[in-house]
């Protein structure tokens, strides 16, 4: 080899390879920083149907627990238990 082709080959190994890499790194970190917003833009909607789903569960046993029929079957079950 001649003396020109080692020193464009030591500016390749010097320079430009790491360049490329860390090029590459970065990119690779801002794809794994994307994804991760994904999956938590996804848990944050699971939580916020979760939420919701418990909220109308919630609304059905408030309902039943404000019936008059409820709270009258709980007095008769007091009066039974006492006699």
């Amino acid at each position: 080899m001649d003396e020109g082709m080692v020193f464009v080959l030591i500016i390749l190994f010097a320079f430009v390879l790491p360049i490329v890499m860390v090029g590459t790194w970065t990119s690779h970190k801002k794809e794994m920083a994307k994804a991760n917003t994904n999956l938590n833009n996804s848990e944050k909607q699971n939580m916020q149907n979760e939420l919701a789903a418990v909220k109308s569960r919630l609304e059905v046993l408030e309902a039943i627990v404000t019936d008059k029929k409820y709270q009258l079957n709980q007095e008769i079950s007091k009066l039974k238990a006492v006699d």
